[in-house]
């Protein structure tokens, strides 16, 4: 399937059965991920925010389609400002930097320059334009990442205490588990 055929068969109206019109899709053909990517920075923030979301599936349940591409995604992640695509990226680096995550993923990593993430992660976690949501992604990538990266462990136990007071419930609670986290495998 084409560019431009995917995005016409997700540029659709909202119908409650979205989710299983795009796993079908994701299903039946091999998408092609780095359209998925291109199209997730689609002006259309509904086309977008689809594309993403079809990324992380793929990145959730197919990883040999998505690992060739783990350094072109990171590339792209910095410029993904469409608030709704960026949840879905943020939960992939999530994801992709858990202990538990595919060995593939772990692999691609290792060969990668992660700083340039963690810089990014820090300015968005931080950033009162952020929806609470990918701050929580954002939070659990770097402490995912903490255990690499020593000096991380000690920056964002700082900044997850000053959010918490002015975060909403959702935040306190995954900064409970991230700093439990953290004290776990640091």
């Amino acid at each position: 399937m084409d560019k431009d055929e995917l995005i016409g068969r997700i540029d659709v109206p909202v119908k409650t059965h979205m989710v299983a019109d795009c796993t079908a899709l994701i299903e039946s053909y091999e998408l092609n991920v780095d359209d998925l990517i291109e199209i997730s920075f689609h002006r259309k923030k509904e086309i977008a925010f689809r594309a993403a979301w079809m990324l992380e599936y793929i990145v959730k349940h197919k990883p040999l389609q998505f690992y060739p591409h783990v350094a072109a995604f990171i590339l792209a992640l910095p410029k993904q400002e469409n608030p709704s695509a960026m949840r879905h990226f943020t939960k992939i680096m999530a994801l992709m930097t858990d202990r538990r995550s595919n060995l593939l993923y772990t692999a691609a990593l290792y060969t990668l320059d992660m700083n340039p993430v963690i810089e990014l992660f820090f300015t968005r976690l931080v950033d009162p334009n952020t929806l609470v949501a990918s701050k929580v992604h954002c939070m659990q990538t770097l402490a995912n990442l903490a255990p690499q990266h020593d000096w991380i462990r000690e920056e964002l136990e700082e900044t997850v205490d000053y959010l918490t007071e002015i975060e909403s419930i959702a935040f306190f609670a995954r900064a409970k588990m991230v700093k439990k986290q953290m004290k776990k495998y640091c």
